[in-house]
């Protein structure tokens, strides 16, 4: 990254009125410092992978202190660092697994529990896995935007009603314990 660049860029967008507001994706808290130095307009939002199959930036939040894998900080706490700085996150892939692999959603091979665990939450209010993925993203605490990438109108029906359903902390700590995460 070569924030001068960046920062021209974005004066350049600001100043003919493109843009307004200005986030970065995938950027980790001395990245967002090193570039925030340089511009003048304050980011607003980081867009980050996160779904219930993947919780790299909350496992260590979680099972800190622990000998567990999950307990190793590989996000530099961003989740923390955007919440002490109102930086909005948005999590992009919300129904992935990895980078590549695809939706765990319906993938009984690989998340039979955690499957079988949403859809059983699915059961109970009515509505489908996806919605119940998006409420498990949305009932974080830290106020988390979820990006479809969808174009089918159906997916996004279904998102938008796991918008409306917030789910019990058990309910939460259930579904995060079935994608095979330990809980203290």
């Amino acid at each position: 990254m070569e924030p001068l660049v960046i920062a021209e860029a974005f004066e350049e967008l600001h100043t003919s009125g493109k843009v307004q507001y200005f986030g970065v994706s995938n950027h980790n808290p001395a990245q967002i410092e090193l570039l925030q130095k340089y511009i003048p307009h304050k980011l607003v939002v980081n867009q980050l992978q996160f779904s219930i199959a993947h919780t790299p930036m909350i496992d260590s939040g979680i099972a800190l202190n622990m000998r567990d894998d999950q307990s190793v900080n590989r996000d530099s706490s961003i989740l923390e660092y955007c919440r002490l700085h109102d930086i909005t996150m948005q999590a992009w892939s919300p129904y992935q697994h990895g980078m590549f692999e695809g939706s765990f959603l319906g993938d009984l091979e690989r998340f039979p529990l955690l499957n079988k665990t949403v859809d059983s939450i699915a059961d109970k209010y009515g509505v489908t896995n996806t919605a119940i993925a998006t409420a498990w993203i949305t009932r974080h605490p830290a106020n988390i935007q979820v990006v479809l990438g969808t174009t089918k109108a159906q997916r996004i029906k279904d998102a938008c009603m796991g918008a409306e359903i917030i789910l019990t902390r058990e309910e939460w700590y259930q579904i995060y314990k079935a994608a095979g995460n330990i809980v203290p």
